[in-house]
């Protein structure tokens, strides 16, 4: 638990020191020492957190969410492994004899006894002045036994012969992707082939390597898939002499059967569609029921939905909604008469223009509602009722959304015009 036990001064500290060092080779953008210093310090010592709806707020380590922690913490790491066990920036010194390795925060080395790579690694943590920094030392009871490191066992033997093969921690669940979940077969095929690549790259020999794909036989297993070792070699795909061909549209579309994807497939590719379909899993349970920010709720763009003019209007939500596919309905019509759009923007602006335009026609005269108005319901005051249909972060995905729900309902507000500038957007 490397982060949590970092002292984040020290860490900003670390930081600043070595960005003075190569300071004429790197590329800060106009900021100097003392503003990346102040950015470090805001950032790292201001990490908050929620549990059981509370707030709390980080005091100790660095935060494990912010992505400048983990590099932080490794730079202060270099820091204590350079005052201690290095003579420069690439001579190691005695005791520590030979090689020096380390990712994150799993180090390997060499040594003659276990209390030498006690010692070793006691150089080290001295260099952490609060003590909350301290090395696991694990090594070899026997001539025998192998050593972890990363997910490769490691073993020097009495002749010197380094033997390496694959390796799961004893904590590990073996839960990887299923083979009966919501995915491609491709998909699966990659996974479980990349296990397999994995474990042939990691294997010094032939006895290693009937081990390590044992391991990978069990987690296929155990995760639904038939004969994996049929998956171990992943059919590959002649290149031959094709001609060359535009760039493709890349569109991304649910999956939803092999079937299904097969039959979109060779559709795209008998009507020569310039696109080049990308199967995604859609929503997942996870998407659906997990929030990792539950107090972070979406509010009206005044903060004050009681003197917000938009957020009545709404019936399913507010009108700080972003990315939305939207239906207005006209109040003044007796028969109702709809209206759908989408927006980047937060709702509350669309819709505000919307209002706009039916208010004052002849300033919008290229606006469906404003001409709406001015044909039905000339200098009536305008009523609307709006209905969130779809929310989209993605711009071409709230579109396609927006142009299938107009195709759908066929709202007679709109003036078509929608489907056409889609297709002109995807063609881009």
């Amino acid at each position: 638990a490397l982060f949590k036990n970092v002292n984040v001064s020290r860490c900003i500290n670390c930081v600043i020191d070595l960005a003075s060092e190569h300071w004429n080779v790197i590329t800060t953008f106009g900021l100097e020492l003392v503003d990346l210093h102040h950015i470090l310090e805001v950032v790292l010592k201001n990490a908050f957190f929620t549990f059981n709806n509370r707030l709390y707020q980080q005091i100790y380590g660095a935060f494990m969410g912010c992505s400048v922690s983990p590099p932080c913490a490794m730079i202060m790491v270099y820091r204590m492994e350079r005052d201690s066990i290095y003579l420069d920036s690439y001579h190691l010194a005695s005791p520590v004899r030979h090689l020096y390795v380390r990712y994150v925060d799993d180090s390997g080395s060499l040594a003659y006894s276990k209390e030498e790579a006690i010692k070793n690694c006691k150089m080290i943590s001295d260099r952490d002045a609060y003590g909350r920094i301290q090395w696991e030392v694990e090594y070899p009871c026997s001539e025998d036994e192998y050593i972890p490191f990363l997910d490769t066992e490691v073993k020097i033997g009495s002749d010197g012969v380094l033997s390496t093969r694959y390796y799961r921690k004893p904590q590990n669940k073996g839960i990887t992707l299923h083979y009966n979940s919501h995915h491609q077969l491709s998909t699966k095929q990659a996974v479980a082939s990349n296990y397999y690549k994995a474990a042939s790259e990691v294997s010094s020999g032939s006895e290693e390597l009937r081990y390590s794909e044992r391991i990978v036989d069990n987690i296929l297993v155990q995760n639904g898939y038939p004969q994996p070792r049929s998956f171990r070699n992943k059919p590959k795909k002649t290149s031959g002499n094709k001609p060359k061909t535009i760039p493709l549209t890349t569109v991304c579309i649910p999956f939803t059967s092999e079937k299904d994807s097969n039959r979109i497939r060779n559709y795209i590719k008998k009507n020569r569609v310039p696109v080049k379909p990308i199967f995604t899993p859609g929503t997942t349970l996870k998407k659906m029921f997990c929030n990792s920010r539950p107090l972070d709720k979406v509010t009206c763009v005044l903060s004050n939905p009681d003197r917000c003019n938009i957020c009545p209007l709404i019936s399913n939500g507010n009108c700080n909604r972003r990315g939305t596919v939207y239906e207005i309905t006209c109040c003044v019509c007796t028969s109702a008469m709809k209206y759908q759009g989408e927006a980047d923007r937060p709702l509350h602006y669309r819709i505000s223009e919307h209002l706009r335009a039916a208010s004052n026609p002849p300033a919008y005269p290229n606006n469906a509602l404003a001409q709406h108005y001015t044909s039905m319901h000339h200098g009536k005051k305008p009523l609307f009722r709006v209905t969130i249909l779809d929310i989209k972060q993605n711009t071409v995905k709230r579109k396609l959304s927006e142009a299938l729900y107009i195709n759908k309902d066929k709202p007679v507000i709109n003036d078509k015009s929608e489907l056409d500038n889609v297709v002109k957007y995807i063609a881009q």
